[in-house]
């Protein structure tokens, strides 16, 4: 009974008013004659329907004989098009963050990365993680075996057309000492194929020198070619 009150209060006023793209037919008549779609609304990138289209020729079905009254047209159903190759559309947007985990004889470990600047000319990338140490100072590693903690940021800047500059910095902090490697690296490019590279690197251990910590130095200038 409240079923029949229902479709008599919602259902027949929906069913007996004309649609906007059928004015001439109410609604029900519009569905069944194929004039209005009961496709939904896609609003995604690609829509798996894409593939059909209204084709724009339209069937007469009544031509009238008094002068001054239109024709009444029905458009004809929506039909696959086999030969139309469907072409999702890609978004020039990427994800900005990560998550990696992996490891192999030198340590285990998990971490999250996320790159906070990105330009043209600038990006900035941050990585937290955590891990299992086990062989000690392999891969810039600390000096025990053991659960570690580890960071990693890398600044890359371009000078210009032709210059560019590079920073980056890992830490890995475990049970006895911290091990700090930051390298920098300056490239220009003198010619197409020629580029001179001048880079630093220091490398800092807090149980180095007996515990009070050591700290090593290391540069290059370069010229390279590029095939």
């Amino acid at each position: 009974m409240l079923a029949g009150w229902w479709l008599a209060i919602a259902g027949l006023p929906t069913i007996t008013h004309p649609l906007p793209a059928a004015p001439e037919q109410t609604a029900i008549v519009a569905v069944a004659a194929r004039q209005v779609p009961l496709r939904r609304p896609c609003y995604q990138l690609s829509c798996r329907d894409a593939e059909l289209r209204p084709i724009a020729t339209t069937q007469r079905i009544w031509q009238p004989r008094a002068p001054g009254v239109r024709p009444r047209d029905v458009a004809a159903p929506l039909l696959p098009l086999p030969t139309r190759r469907i072409v999702a559309l890609n978004s020039p947007f990427s994800q900005r963050d990560s998550f990696r985990s992996g490891g192999n004889h030198v340590k285990w470990d998990a971490s999250y990365g996320i790159e906070a600047i990105r330009s043209p000319e600038t990006t900035l990338q941050l990585e937290f993680g955590t891990g299992i140490r086990i062989e000690p100072y392999t891969d810039f590693g600390t000096a025990v075996p053991g659960p570690v903690a580890r960071g990693r940021m890398q600044l890359s800047k371009e000078l210009g057309e032709r210059a560019s500059f590079t920073q980056q910095v890992q830490v890995e902090t475990g049970r006895e000492n911290t091990f700090v490697r930051q390298t920098l690296a300056f490239d220009y490019e003198l010619l197409p194929q020629w580029t001179l590279r001048s880079d630093f690197e220091l490398r800092h251990d807090t149980l180095g020198n007996g515990g009070q910590g050591s700290t090593d130095t290391e540069g290059s200038l370069r010229v390279r070619y590029t095939f």
